[in-house]
C-alpha cells in the first residue's frame, strides 16, 4: 500500500510538470495516460479532481471550441492522437473529446497561457512534497497504534494464560 500511494504522488509530481510546462496549456487525461505509460484504467481525473489547488477541470467552451478546431489542421495535438496512424482516427478522437476529458494548471487558466516560470512549477513539486510527508507520517502513526494494541492484546493473553495455568495446577 505505501509504495502504491508513493507511486501516486510521483504520477501527481509527473502530471504537475507536464501541466505547467506542456507546449498545450489545455491536456487531456488520454495523454497524461499515454505519455507517463499508466494502465487505462489509472483515474487520472479522480487525482486532478483531489488536488482543485494545482488543477482545474475542464476548459470553457468557447477555448474548448477552438483548441478542437486548431487540432483540426494540424495544431496542438496532444502526442496521443499525433502519434495515431490514420487521419481517420485522429480526427474520430477530436471529435469525441469533451471539456470533461481535459485539465489544466490552475496558473494558466487564460487562453494562449505561457508554461509556468521555474518558481511556479517548483512550488507545486514542493507542495506535492508536504502531501506526500504528511501522509507518509499518517500512516506511520496509524501503524504505530495498531503496534501498541498488537503489544497490548499480547500482554491479555499473557495475563489470562497464567491465571488459567496457575488455578489449573
Amino acid at each position: 500500500m505505501a509504495k502504491k500511494v508513493s507511486e501516486d504522488f510521483s504520477i501527481l509530481s509527473a502530471i504537475w510538470i507536464i501541466a505547467s510546462n506542456d507546449e498545450n496549456a489545455i491536456i487531456t487525461y488520454e495523454g497524461i495516460k499515454y505519455r507517463l505509460k499508466l494502465p487505462k484504467e489509472y483515474d487520472i481525473c479522480l487525482m486532478v479532481q483531489r488536488h482543485g489547488e494545482l488543477f482545474r477541470q475542464g476548459v470553457p467552451k468557447r477555448r474548448f471550441e477552438a483548441w478542437k478546431a486548431e487540432m483540426k489542421v494540424g495544431k496542438h495535438l496532444p502526442s496521443w492522437i499525433r502519434d495515431m496512424d490514420e487521419a481517420d482516427k485522429k480526427s474520430e478522437a477530436i471529435d469525441k473529446l469533451t471539456s470533461d476529458n481535459v485539465f489544466r494548471s490552475q496558473f494558466r487558466s487564460e487562453d494562449d497561457a505561457p508554461r509556468s516560470p521555474i518558481e511556479i512549477i517548483d512550488w507545486g513539486v514542493q507542495h506535492i512534497e508536504r502531501l506526500r510527508r504528511a501522509d507518509l507520517e499518517k500512516n506511520e502513526r496509524t501503524a504505530r497504534s495498531w503496534e501498541i494494541w498488537l503489544v497490548f492484546c499480547v500482554g491479555i493473553l499473557n495475563v489470562i494464560a497464567t491465571v488459567v495455568s496457575a488455578v489449573s495446577k
